[in-house]
């Protein structure tokens, strides 16, 4: 077993769970928010922002480990960078969907 592959196996699972939930946990609170949103626009911008914190989490998860840093450590560092990743994200397709609509947002 190579290196990477002990150092998934011996990870924490709610590790992976956490970093993969922080964006779906922002879009929901933002779509209570009382936006008026369909269920079409809310379940793109979650998986959006899903998609975007996993993948940004993950690396930063897995990018940590590679510089030796503790398993604990990594996990926090991914977390606090999938909730920022998933923020800008969600941030740019906001954006976006104004251009695409003509609409002046700030």
């Amino acid at each position: 077993m190579t290196t990477e592959q002990q150092t998934l196996a011996d990870m924490p699972f709610w590790l992976l769970v956490l970093i993969s939930m922080a964006g779906l946990s922002g879009e929901m609170l933002r779509a209570s928010a009382g936006e008026d949103l369909t269920m079409g626009q809310i379940a793109r911008r979650v998986v959006l922002r899903f998609g975007a914190s996993g993948f940004l989490g993950m690396s930063t998860l897995m990018l940590a480990l590679a510089f030796g840093s503790g398993t604990y450590m990594a996990g926090g560092l991914g977390i606090v960078v999938a909730v920022l990743g998933a923020d800008v994200a969600g941030g740019l397709y906001t954006q976006w969907l104004a251009k695409k609509a003509g609409v002046n947002a700030q």
